[in-house]
Order: C-alpha cells, then sequence, then structure tokens
C-alpha cells in the first residue's frame, strides 16, 4: 500500500524524518555526521552530512522541528570521491574526514579504498541553506542574496510530489506524482530569503523543488537547483 496509508493504518509506525530519494540523491547511505565546526566549513553548521556508498558522494540535510517533530529537506552536496564512502568525521580544524572502501561492492569511485579531508576553501557557495514548511508553502534561506527579479518570478520555480509503496519488495518507484502549482514568491529585504506560495501541499509526501531560474545578485546560477523536502506535517 502507499506508505501514507501504511502510516495510518499502523499507528505504531513513525514516518522517516527525512526521505532520500532513490537515484536522485544516492542509492545507499552510510555513515551521518552533524556539521560542527564553527563556521570552518562554510554556512552549514547544525546540518546532517550524509555519506553515499555507491555514488560516492556527500549529501546534506536540514531539519525542523513541526509540531514537536522532526522533517525537513534533503540537498546535494559534494560528489566525486576516490571510492565509496562509509565514515564520516569533523576535524577539530572544521575538515571533513572521509573514509572510504569499494571493497564487497561496487561504486562509482574507481578506488579500492581511501582517506580524503575536505576543507572549506572560504568561498561561499550559491546554495539553498535551509528549506522551512509553512502552512501555505516554502520559505527558502539562501548562502548569499539573490537577484530579486529571477527570484521573485514564480516561474523560476518548479515543484511536485509523491510517495513510495510500503512493502516487502526491495524499494519502490515514485507513485502517486502530482504537480505542485506555485503562485507567488516574495523575497525579503535582505534577498536572503524568498517565501514561496504553494498549492496543493500533502502531508507524509516528499515535494520536489526545483530552482533552475534562481540567480545571485552577480547571475550565478545555483551550485545545485533541487531539493527535497519530507512534509509529514503542514505547519497550522
Amino acid at each position: 500500500m502507499p506508505y501514507p496509508d501504511a502510516l495510518h493504518a499502523l499507528p505504531e509506525m513513525r514516518p522517516p524524518a527525512v526521505w532520500l530519494p532513490y537515484v536522485k540523491m544516492g542509492r545507499s547511505g552510510t555513515d551521518l555526521a552533524t556539521c560542527n565546526a564553527g563556521g570552518k566549513f562554510g554556512p552549514f553548521d547544525g546540518q546532517m552530512m550524509v555519506a553515499e556508498f555507491t555514488d560516492a558522494k556527500v549529501s546534506r540535510v536540514f531539519m525542523e522541528k513541526v509540531d514537536g517533530e522532526y522533517q525537513g529537506a534533503a540537498f546535494p552536496f559534494l560528489s566525486g570521491f576516490a571510492s565509496g564512502i562509509v565514515r564520516l568525521l569533523f576535524a577539530p580544524d572544521g575538515s571533513l574526514m572521509v573514509g572510504m572502501t569499494s571493497r564487497g561492492w561496487s561504486s562509482l569511485g574507481t578506488k579500492s579504498y581511501g582517506l580524503q579531508r575536505v576543507h572549506w576553501n572560504g568561498t561561499t557557495p550559491f546554495a539553498i541553506r535551509e528549506m522551512h514548511a509553512l502552512p501555505d508553502g516554502f520559505e527558502l534561506v539562501f548562502t548569499m542574496p539573490v537577484d530579486p527579479g529571477a527570484a521573485a518570478n514564480p516561474a523560476s520555480y518548479t515543484m511536485k510530489n509523491y510517495t513510495y509503496f510500503y512493502s516487502g519488495a526491495y524499494g519502490s518507484d515514485e507513485i502517486q506524482n502530482e504537480s505542485n502549482t506555485i503562485t507567488a514568491a516574495t523575497v525579503s529585504d535582505d534577498r536572503l530569503r524568498v517565501r514561496l506560495k504553494v498549492g496543493g501541499l500533502r502531508e507524509l509526501y516528499v515535494h520536489e523543488l526545483r530552482c533552475e531560474g534562481v540567480r545571485s545578485a552577480i547571475g550565478a546560477p545555483l551550485d545545485h537547483p533541487d531539493a527535497y523536502y519530507t512534509l509529514n506535517r503542514i505547519p497550522k
């Protein structure tokens, strides 16, 4: 049955705080590490880094509490590591230690094993730092000021939502796909936030956002224009 139906039928179940959509965000998540670098790893303190084995990359997760329960968004972050990632650890200097091996399983990384260290080079990436659920849509928080003309255009964004089957089978296709209408985009005075008014929100569904038209104040596109918010609860 569809996952939301299973949750209603089985009250002892709890939904995932954040789904990592298959292939889009990876195929075999492994370790987790919370960024506590005190600003030494860019603007992502308090967020979770998620290691990915098959695709040899690291994703980023932002979470918030709605009605006392965690939910939030997953974002692409770093890719191209030398081997399948199995361990993450932030060092005292704020760098990210990445432990890897491809022994026993295949990975896009070509090395059999390895250890890599990721330092922030001091340049702030243009990214969606946070994605907050609202009663009528979402608020995006960016790492750098946006171009107000592009960011205030609803056509700069597209959104759809979907869920998965709950069953004994291995994995599930995305099911019950529906498009969301974005009717307004309001940019804050500091140009770091955009409030999206969205129609067709559905609780317990993944809401996939694309921001292809958004540009920074200097005209740069987003490093990663996609985000995946697990909307377990719509705020009241």
